[in-house]
């Protein structure tokens, strides 16, 4: 499931989705991302997850996606 957020999320509801390995998108709140990275690294997440941000262009600035994703391991078996 995607979950899609127009807003930051408080600790109590960010948590949860990262304790179940979720990834979670917020959607034109692109000037945040260093204080969801910061948020992310404080719940003690940040080894497990990893913060992108994807900036639209010219007129689709609205469009300024940040992703929270579950880093994959690779195994070498």
């Amino acid at each position: 499931m995607k979950y899609v957020y127009d807003r930051l999320l408080t600790d109590d509801e960010l948590r949860p989705h990262l304790e179940r390995g979720e990834s979670v998108s917020f959607s034109g709140i692109a000037k945040a991302w260093q204080e969801i990275e910061r948020q992310v690294e404080g719940l003690g997440f940040g080894d497990n997850y990893a913060v992108s941000r994807t900036r639209g262009a010219g007129a689709n600035r609205e469009r300024d996606l940040i992703r929270v994703s579950p880093v994959r391991i690779r195994s070498d078996r």
